[in-house]
């Protein structure tokens, strides 16, 4: 029997690497998520997920945009829950008006929001036993409004900005 010690050396060394390199991997997280500036709002979970891992990370300011018209009186509950969060954390939820020489047909719909978010606050309770609200304790947030074509007051995106310590 001949044996091609050379080969066999080989792929010893071939196989260590490999290994070497499979543990180094499996020290690491499972494919943690990407942490992301800009956000798309989706009232689905999912959504909570990306927004917890974006607001997890070293990032300043993260921005929700929305795919819907959205009028400042109907913020879906979803994130209401991270604006009480917010506030649980002694963050402030400004409501930001839009920059322009057009008033809204309705300004009763920024009064109608600051009430809905003061309802928000009632969830506080809830939120403070759940984690993935935990990274919106160190914001503040703005819901930045804008005035559409039909020259009525919308929201445009809603900024998380980081809390100077």
């Amino acid at each position: 029997m001949k044996l091609n010690f050379p080969m066999n050396l080989m792929t010893c060394v071939v196989l260590a690497f490999t290994l070497s390199a499979c543990e180094s991997n499996s020290a690491q997280p499972a494919s943690p998520m990407l942490a992301k500036s800009a956000l798309q709002f989706v009232d689905l979970a999912g959504f909570d997920r990306d927004l917890s891992a974006s607001l997890s990370a070293p990032l300043p300011r993260v921005e929700v945009a929305f795919y819907d018209r959205i009028t400042p009186s109907a913020v879906p509950e979803r994130l209401q829950h991270w604006m009480a969060a917010v506030e649980l954390g002694g963050g402030s939820v400004k409501v930001v008006s839009p920059k322009s020489s057009v008033t809204a047909k309705s300004p009763f719909l920024i009064i109608s929001l600051a009430s809905s978010l003061w309802s928000a606050s009632k969830m506080v309770k809830d939120l403070s036993s759940k984690a993935q609200f935990k990274p919106a304790q160190v914001f503040d947030a703005e819901i930045l409004l804008k005035v559409d074509d039909k020259g009525e007051s919308v929201v445009d995106k809603v900024v998380f900005l980081q809390r100077t310590k």
